[in-house]
C-alpha cells in the first residue's frame, strides 16, 4: 500500500500565526507585570507570587 505524499496540507499554513500569537501574548504578560510592579506598596514577594501564579 503506498502512501501519498502528495496532498496539500492546509494545517501547516497556520503554524506561523500561532507561534507568533504565543509571543506576543508573551510579550503583552511580561510588560504587564512590568508596568505592575512600579506601583506603591509593592513587594518582591509579590512579584514573586505574581510571576508564578497566573
Amino acid at each position: 500500500m503506498a502512501i501519498s505524499h502528495t496532498m496539500p496540507s492546509s494545517v501547516r499554513g497556520y503554524d506561523g500565526l500561532i507561534i507568533f500569537g504565543y509571543i506576543a501574548f508573551s510579550v503583552v504578560m511580561l510588560a504587564s507585570i512590568y508596568f505592575a510592579s512600579g506601583g506603591p506598596s509593592f513587594g518582591d514577594a509579590d512579584l514573586s507570587a505574581m510571576a508564578v501564579m497566573p
